[in-house]
């Protein structure tokens, strides 16, 4: 059960994607959303939403060095998130259709989630304690 946590540097690798390709290629990064023309103001913010996930990252990246009661403070924050984006990725695959990062984020979600509380759960036997 150790091997669990590893799954969160997955994570990060993945949202370390995510980061470069919202700042980077915000057209590209929001075409993965929906095939809609995107406006300036659309570009803009999905640029902010990559410098938003920047510090969201670094604290997953650093809770996993420290592990113990920090750790756990972070899974459980991103637990609330996990269930929150698989109620929107529902919202937006109604609004928009099932456009290819819905169809990807809804089982990883859900992967991510299961995790978490499986670490939550069994916090010794995963490693996040101890």
């Amino acid at each position: 059960m150790k091997y669990v946590i590893y799954v969160f540097y997955l994570e990060i690798a993945a949202n370390l994607f995510l980061i470069f390709q919202a700042l980077f290629f915000p057209v590209a990064f929001l075409a993965g959303y929906s095939s809609q023309p995107v406006s300036a103001g659309a570009i803009e913010i999905a640029r902010w939403y990559g410098v938003l996930l920047i510090p969201i990252v670094w604290l997953l990246f650093r809770a996993l060095q420290v592990r113990g009661q920090t750790l756990k403070l972070v899974l459980e924050a991103y637990l609330v998130f996990d269930l929150v984006q698989i109620v929107v990725a529902f919202v937006s695959a109604n609004a928009l259709g099932w456009a290819p990062y819905v169809i990807i984020v809804l089982p990883v979600e859900v992967i991510l989630a299961t995790a978490r509380m499986v670490c939550l759960w069994k916090p010794l036997e995963t490693g996040i304690e101890g």
